[in-house]
């Protein structure tokens, strides 16, 4: 896997499925990849799922994917991805019979916890127990916003038409989230009573709605909503592709699932020390006797052992204190990135996508070796100024913040001609949210690219980019 990066700045995503007609949704967001009724979102370190992207592709109205049952492997090869149990699966696992992969899968999931699929025919339907029985562990947290102080309230809790239960809602009024009650209706309610009532419209999509200040309390204006509720999938017996493609590409769901099943560790100092010795290839200069060391022992040996490598994040600190996002700064800083990410085939419009998510890249660099050697391109913000000479290039970001680079179309922007090695240069600073091992795994991938170039100066103590890709790192 290649390394990753987060290009640009944060880039906020709004997500909202509008239900136009009683089977169908539209997708109306942008950098989310939009198939059928389905906007799909890859998270850090996350391949493209091809399973998910088929069955999305099906998803629209009246085709066979919103009839078409999933099979048992068709699940759990997915339901795996999304746990991305694969990095614990032997290498060559993806050559295996179906019957071998599906027997090894099942038994991967038993050991988190997951025990239906042991035993069970591997081309046999899904059922809906089964279905059911996987989400069941996982609960469902939103935020719905704020209240406006007005009666009769409502807010939509966009379930997607999807059956939930063990619904809770919580209140915050200035004094902290308290629970209120849930009612069939609020007419025996009294103006102080802390209650509302959940409903489902023609869709079943839930409708949560407060009282009057006659008939239950109006939550007070300004206090913060939120809630949690299990969710069950349609109440239909059969279940489609298309209902676990929706459910899994649900971005919520999907985090509270790997939360629950393969939770990532948080990423501590010890914990990332042993990272960089098993990346960077230094576990043959520790001492034979080093893995019977307690924790504190085997953290001072590994950071002293980095320490004499010129990594420095590492002084005073002990084994349990957590990563900080600017001690990882340093070390990225340290550490540029130089990858060749493919040939031009020579046609307008080529994209080479940087297989990033969840880090900021600055001084990004891309070369083309065209005739006599690598020669830099121009970054732009779009080909609206350049002609069929000027070598420039755009980059995008999607919903997961995977950068892809962009070449012209041979009249706005010149296109590389063909087999010519498109290779990028840049630094990473730190994921955005911080931080887990899996926020850092892939970038770690490799043994950090030595230091090929005389970088320019960093940014001042490391403050997360404003500017998108106008490189804060990169005088213009």
């Amino acid at each position: 896997m290649k390394k990753i990066i987060y290009a640009g700045v944060l880039i906020g995503i709004i997500f909202s499925m509008v239900q136009s007609s009683q089977a169908v949704n539209v997708c109306k967001v942008r950098h989310r990849t939009d198939e059928g009724i389905i906007c799909l979102e890859r998270g850090p370190c996350e391949p493209i799922d091809r399973f998910l992207l088929r069955a999305a592709k099906g998803c629209r109205l009246k085709a066979p994917g919103q009839l078409m049952p999933i099979t048992r492997l068709a699940f759990v090869d997915l339901f795996s991805h999304l746990l991305r149990l694969d990095r614990e699966f032997p290498q060559g696992w993806k050559d295996l019979t179906d019957e071998i992969r599906y027997k090894l899968e099942a038994k991967t999931l038993k050991e988190k916890g997951i025990e239906v699929f042991n035993d069970k025919a591997p081309a046999g339907s899904l059922t809906r127990e089964e279905l059911a029985s996987v989400l069941q562990a996982a609960t469902i947290k939103k935020d719905l916003g704020f209240s406006t102080g007005l009666p009769e309230q409502r807010f939509d809790l966009k379930n997607d038409g999807f059956v939930i239960y063990d619904l809770k809602l919580y209140v915050d009024e200035g004094r902290g989230f308290k629970l209120w009650e849930r009612r069939k209706n609020l007419k025996e309610s009294t103006a102080g009573s802390k209650d509302y009532t959940a409903k489902l419209d023609s869709y079943n999509n839930a409708m949560v709605t407060f009282g009057d200040n006659v008939n239950g309390k109006i939550p007070v204006i300004g206090s913060r909503l939120k809630l949690s509720y299990k969710i069950f999938g349609k109440k239909s017996k059969i279940v489609t592709e298309c209902e676990v493609a929706r459910l899994l590409s649900d971005p919520t769901l999907a985090r509270s699932l790997k939360n629950v099943y393969n939770p990532s560790p948080i990423l501590t100092k010890a914990n990332f020390a042993d990272l960089l010795i098993r990346v960077m290839g230094l576990g043959k200069e520790l001492p034979r006797d080093s893995a019977h060391l307690d924790e504190r022992d085997l953290y001072l040996l590994e950071t002293r052992l980095l320490s004499r490598k010129g990594v420095n994040i590492f002084a005073g600190s002990r084994p349990e204190d957590l990563l900080k996002r600017e001690e990882l700064a340093r070390f990225l800083y340290d550490s540029p990135v130089e990858d060749v990410l493919g040939l031009s085939n020579g046609k307008k419009n080529q994209a080479f996508e940087l297989n990033n998510a969840g880090f900021v890249i600055y001084d990004l660099h891309v070369y083309v070796k065209e005739n006599n050697g690598y020669e830099e391109w121009n970054k732009k913000d779009s080909f609206i100024e350049s002609s069929s000479a000027n070598k420039d290039y755009i980059v995008k970001l999607d919903a997961g913040n995977y950068g892809t680079i962009y070449f012209g179309s041979g009249k706005k922007g010149k296109i590389p001609i063909p087999n010519s090695p498109v290779k990028v240069r840049y630094r990473l600073y730190a994921p955005v949210t911080m931080l887990t091992e899996d926020d850092i795994i892939c970038v770690l991938k490799g043994k950090p690219v030595s230091e090929t170039y005389i970088p320019p100066a960093p940014p001042p103590e490391f403050p997360p980019p404003t500017d998108g890709f106008h490189d804060p790192a990169t005088p213009y």
